[in-house]
């Protein structure tokens, strides 16, 4: 699943909800925004109003899991928005964030799922505020290796190494 967000929507309701999060800005929006990504196995995409920033700015504004958009000059992020859920060929897929109610229009026309940015941001801070606990499916040594023992020993079980001298079962 995708998720679309209108980024200085989203920005405005994460300060009016939480005093903690006023000085919360682009920058740190996104690696909050990437981090969840990752965590929940999403592809999220922020749409930002105006002009992309220069280099050295650009590079702290984003985040490897995420999809950083600015709308350009004299183009509104919310255009940009409605283009982008216009020609989503799965947009049954796609979370549409934003409390603008043109573009949750848009979404729920084709099927999206949309969601008010202040409920967004509050789903978020739940899911970062809660502990990693992934049980881990696949034993530590597919991952690691067998130790050089473990190793011998199912190799001479497959008869693949010679048993070693001292071994009792080596004639049977």
């Amino acid at each position: 699943m995708t998720v679309l967000i209108d980024g200085n929507n989203l920005l405005h309701a994460a300060r009016d909800i939480d005093p903690s999060d006023l000085l919360i800005g682009r920058s740190m929006l996104c690696d909050i925004l990437g981090s969840w990504g990752e965590r929940r196995r999403e592809r999220v995409c922020i749409v930002f109003d105006g002009p992309a920033p220069t280099a050295p700015l650009a590079e702290q504004i984003g985040h490897v899991a995420l999809q950083v958009v600015f709308s350009g000059g004299g183009v509104s992020a919310d255009a940009v928005l409605n283009r982008i859920i216009a020609a989503d060929s799965a947009p049954r897929r796609l979370t549409v964030v934003s409390t603008d109610r043109e573009v949750g229009q848009a979404g729920r026309r084709r099927g999206s799922r949309v969601m008010r940015s202040d409920a967004f941001w509050r789903q978020v801070r739940r899911d970062l505020a809660r502990p990693l606990s992934t049980p881990r499916v696949e034993p530590v040594e597919k991952e690691a290796g067998l130790d050089p023992q473990a190793t011998q020993e199912w190799l001479r079980e497959f008869g693949v190494a010679d048993p070693p001298e001292d071994d009792p079962l080596a004639g049977r």
